[in-house]
């Protein structure tokens, strides 16, 4: 199934999207997370869940966890139909941004595996540094995941430099002809 570019909205997850983000979860993570793990992050307040959806569709998904000054992305994920038209960028940079405008998180965090390069690409545009490795770490297949951290999240400098990022991948979403709506 090809889809055709549209009216997207950048939103948090909401009850009327989770049989579509379980579809999203098991097409991109093999049934990560169930749907029951979904609605649980709807009740935690230091739990961001984003999502990139037309009206019926969860096409890209964003989780944090605010835990002390830290924030550590979870899940990143885009179906593979609208991967590369800047949904990952989009859903990340706003993470990011959300955690920044609270003002209490320091650091953010996460892990990938060692070789997803179109992620670490991606985690690099944001200043994420490589600062170590987890043996073994995802299965199915067994690989090692890097430890990316990105520091001074709540600087002033920060905020001015991800509002730049912001509107340049929001850019790169409309040059493949979808409308963006930031509902976030």
């Amino acid at each position: 199934m090809l889809i055709e570019p549209s009216a997207l909205e950048l939103r948090p997850l909401a009850i009327k999207d989770l049989d579509s983000i379980v579809q999203l979860d098991q097409c991109c993570l093999g049934g990560f997370w169930s749907r029951q793990s979904y609605e649980q992050e709807l009740n935690r307040p230091q739990h961001t869940v984003l999502v990139v959806a037309t009206l019926d569709q969860v096409w890209g998904c964003g989780v944090s966890w605010g835990i002390g000054d830290e924030l550590h992305i979870v899940l990143l994920m885009v179906h593979p139909q609208c991967r590369r038209q800047g949904f990952g960028g989009v859903l990340l940079c706003r993470l990011l941004q959300l955690a920044h405008q609270r003002g209490d998180r320091q650091w953010a965090t996460l892990e990938v595996r060692a070789s997803n390069q179109s992620a670490l690409r991606l985690y690099q545009q944001f200043e994420f540094e490589v600062v170590g490795r987890r043996p073994r770490y995802y299965e199915h297949p067994e690989e090692d995941a890097l430890i990316l951290w990105r520091n001074h999240l709540n600087t002033p400098a920060v905020g001015v430099i991800l509002e730049s990022q912001r509107q340049a991948w929001q850019n790169r979403v409309r040059s493949h002809g979808w409308v963006l709506v930031d509902l976030s």
